[in-house]
């Protein structure tokens, strides 16, 4: 066999060979495994060629060789006290017992952690001979894992051109891999997928053809090796062929025995046109699928309650609860959508979101633009990702730069595979997060110090070295159409950020402004603890602070739950493919609400924002007793506490400055983005989770505000001991800011954002408003909560 070059094509083509070919290729031109060998005119020597012309040399590259570890290593100790790893695998070209020369123990140790059975792993051959590895000078990445089957019928889904694939040697990316169930062969092909079909949009009109999204059919080699791989007992493993490859029976949820394999290819990803399978292992037994029906809305939607009755379940569509994403995620996925023309899209899954930002810089320089990812989603659901972005007509290898809003990994599992895929291709990329989740939290805006461990894992070793930019708060970063402000907002977790994304519209050449809450979950804050107290009255701070500090036009929701983004988009294609509406068609920025449809209206406008609403929402079941009955589990501020220091009786007559005019804010509206335009938006999207809090026809006035009290200043300090009535105990709280994760400075402490007791009515609501304003020297009382008691006569709150 002879490397070839495409005679479609001005570029070399990389071929795959078979390991032994391509170790006997670098033993004759004297290569040590990296770097290419080109023929001379004329010459013959094994692994150069010609072109069909026969007068062209052709470039060889040396792939690194790839194969799946079907037995624990052993280690074999010489008498200087070198030891030698070696490993069973079923490599590309066949099974192969794999040996390194002798190394120190530590190193030896190094090696050994790659080679788990059941690990796709690549290496670097010898020079010399194929089954002796080159060790690398970090022993560790001697071995890489491509891929981790273990022992689990869980299946892992890879793209061929995207994602997870062989390593980097020299100058060229390595080989592409897929991974999936196998749902079709033929003698030249095979599919792979996820399984995901969708036949019909949100409204029921069927697609001319049912869309499988994550679906590709490949060509294989001629030559290509098949593989049977035991997970029950990798020593069973063994050759096996194309004809006894299994195919996985059908598309139906209810068929939950899928064939599940790994492919390699014989080329790289710059010639994934003409690429081949070069070698396919298949696991027995089969993997199995959760058997619940897929769908491109969140799990759990409203928009299923007309879907009718799962025939395998008996329960209704909009009853069952999709299987957790870390173990399905093919149960997650939906399709990308554009939010502003060209510039903002949505790429992530019908559970966590990611956004793309495409900024265009105004320069003649296109190097000088972004593209920039906002947050990495699921480990295990890269593939929907890189889809999702190639579909929005963006290569996942262009973007510039990844943004993290918390340390999560719901929100960082992509970023290794991102960062392995652009360093295979050879690109940089830049990654930024906040300080405080990745190295931990050392001091406030304030100056005050603490030493309080970050969210971001201490296994996290890459994202934690790779990280090369940390946000400056409070500030615009202008990128030209493109602007972003991240604020610090501890909660969720201690380095939680929230983001606003200014987006120009280039259908009008307006900015519109995107608010996205980075930490809206309240996991691990429910009840009040030694170590989330602080972090309790930092997430009730943050999302009054939004509310009272932002103008924001629309909402981007972090998590389908909090605000109906996907529904949003499935309602809106719906209605463009009605033909009734072909002159009509409308855009995402037509669908979504800026305003709360049902709320009251003011001067002419709705008076309560959408974004606003999404944010009252969380604000109201951490803050309200309401959250107590609703929930075993919960206890609220308002009844467990902590309160601020030197607040827990309350506060009588203290004296305060108004710091702005104040805002009105309506408790939750439960219908979110109702948009009557649109038939399935009519009635607005409700989302189950915690839509107790649900509260129309109850006001606030929340004001921003610098009580002069001495006791608090605008932290809970370290082993601060306080009575929580709700739990009936003391608790002693580890420190950490609150308002002081900003700069601004107060008379005793960082000016607070307070909202009064309950209003019954928005004429109240008014009332209360019309007595604030700027600069004015007020008395009020607080409850130990912090809010501000509302007397008899309303208009008597802030005295």
């Amino acid at each position: 066999m002879t490397p070839t070059r495409d005679p479609n094509t001005s570029t070399s083509r990389w071929r795959l060979w078979p390991l032994g070919l391509a170790v006997a290729v670098l033993a004759a031109c004297g290569g040590d495994g990296g770097g290419d060998t080109v023929a001379t005119p004329g010459a013959t020597s094994p692994g150069t060629g010609t072109s069909p012309g026969g007068t062209t040399p052709v470039r060889v590259k040396a792939f690194r060789a790839a194969g799946l570890v079907t037995a624990a290593p052993t280690l074999r100790t010489d008498a200087s006290g070198g030891q030698t790893v070696s490993v069973a695998v079923l490599a590309q070209d066949g099974p192969r017992t794999l040996t390194t020369p002798a190394v120190a123990p530590a190193r030896a140790a190094a090696l050994q952690a790659a080679l788990v059975p059941g690990n796709l792993v690549d290496w670097l051959p010898s020079a010399t001979d194929a089954n002796v590895v080159q060790v690398a000078a970090d022993a560790a990445v001697t071995f890489n894992v491509i891929l981790a089957k273990g022992n689990a019928t869980a299946t892992q889904f890879d793209l061929q051109k995207y994602g997870a694939a062989v390593g980097r040697n020299a100058d060229a990316p390595g080989p592409m891999v897929a991974a999936g169930w196998v749902y079709a062969k033929t003698g030249a092909t095979v599919t792979v997928g996820d399984g995901s079909m969708v036949t019909a949009d949100q409204a029921g009109r069927a697609y001319p053809a049912p869309i499988k999204r994550y679906e590709e059919t490949y060509t294989l080699a001629p030559d290509a090796r098949v593989f049977n791989v035991n997970t029950a007992s990798y020593g069973q493993s063994g050759a096996s062929t194309l004809a006894a490859l299994p195919v996985t029976a059908d598309y139906r949820h209810a068929t939950t025995a899928r064939q599940a394999a790994y492919l390699v290819f014989d080329d790289n990803h710059e010639n994934a046109a003409t690429a081949r399978v070069a070698a396919i292992w298949y696991f027995t037994p089969q993997a199995t699928s959760d058997g619940k029906p897929v769908w491109d809305v969140p799990t759990l939607s409203t928009m299923l309650a007309d879907k009718g009755t799962d025939p395998v379940s008996g329960l209704p569509y909009a009853s069952i609860n999709a299987t957790s994403v870390t173990t399905a995620p093919y149960t997650r996925s939906t399709e990308p959508f554009e939010m502003v023309k060209g510039t903002m899209y949505y790429v992530g899954d019908n559970e966590v979101a990611s956004y793309l930002l495409k900024a265009d810089m105004g320069t003649a320089d296109p190097a000088d633009d972004k593209v920039i990812k906002i947050d990495a989603g699921w480990a295990n659901s890269g593939y929907q990702y890189w889809r999702n972005l190639e579909l929005v007509g963006v290569d996942p290898r262009s973007v510039t730069d990844i943004w993290l809003t918390h340390g999560h990994g719901d929100h960082y599992g992509t970023v290794v595979e991102q960062l392995k895929m652009m360093d295979n291709a050879g690109k940089p990329i830049n990654l930024w997060a906040s300080r405080e989740d990745v190295l931990g939290v050392k001091a406030d805006l304030q100056g005050n110090a603490f030493d309080i461990a970050g969210a971001l894992p201490a296994t996290e070793t890459v994202i934690r070295a790779r990280t090369n930019n940390y946000y400056v708060y409070d500030k615009w970063y202008d990128y030209g159409n493109v602007q972003i402000m991240v604020i610090w907002s501890p909660g969720h977790t201690p380095g939680t950020t929230n983001m606003l994304f200014r987006v120009k519209n280039p259908a009008d050449g307006r900015f519109y402004t995107f608010g996205y809450h980075g930490g809206y979950g309240f996991n691990g804050l429910n009840s009040p603890t030694a170590a989330n107290g602080w972090l309790r009255l930092s997430f009730q701070h943050g999302f009054s602070y939004l509310q009272n500090t932002v103008d924001v036009d629309l909402v981007a929701p972090q998590h389908t739950n909090q605000f109906p983004i996907v529904e949003v988009y499935q309602a809106l294609k719906a209605y463009n493919r009605d033909p009734a509406n072909v002159a009509r068609q409308l855009t995402m920025l037509d669908a979504m609400r800026s305003k709360v449809f049902d709320s009251p209206v003011v001067d002419g406008v709705n008076l309560t924002g959408e974004f606003s609403n999404q944010l009252e929402k969380r604000r109201s079941v951490a803050s309200y007793r309401a959250s107590d009955a609703a929930n075993a589990t919960y206890r609220s501020i308002e009844t467990s506490g902590p309160f601020k220091p030197g607040r827990e009786n309350g506060l009588t007559h203290i004296g305060a400055t108004v710091l702005d005019g104040g805002r009105i804010i309506q408790g939750f509206v439960g219908p979110q983005n109702k948009n009557p335009a649109i038939p399935l938006l009519a009635n607005g999207v409700v989302t189950s989770t915690d839509n107790y809090v649900n509260d129309p026809g109850g006001f606030y006035v929340q004001v921003s505000i610098d009580v002069k009290d001495s006791i608090y200043k605008g932290f809970l300090p370290q082993g601060y001991a306080q009575f929580s009535p709700g739990l009936n105990a003391t608790v002693t709280y580890n420190g950490g800011p609150v308002e002081s994760v900003h700069a601004a400075k107060g008379t005793f402490h960082p000016p607070e954002v307070l909202r009064t007791q309950r209003l019954n009515s928005l004429a109240d609501a008014q009332a209360v408003l019309a007595t604030l304003s700027r600069g004015r020297e007020v008395t009020v009382s607080l409850t130990p909560a912090s809010e501000i008691v509302v007397p008899a006569d309303v208009r008597q709150t802030f005295r």
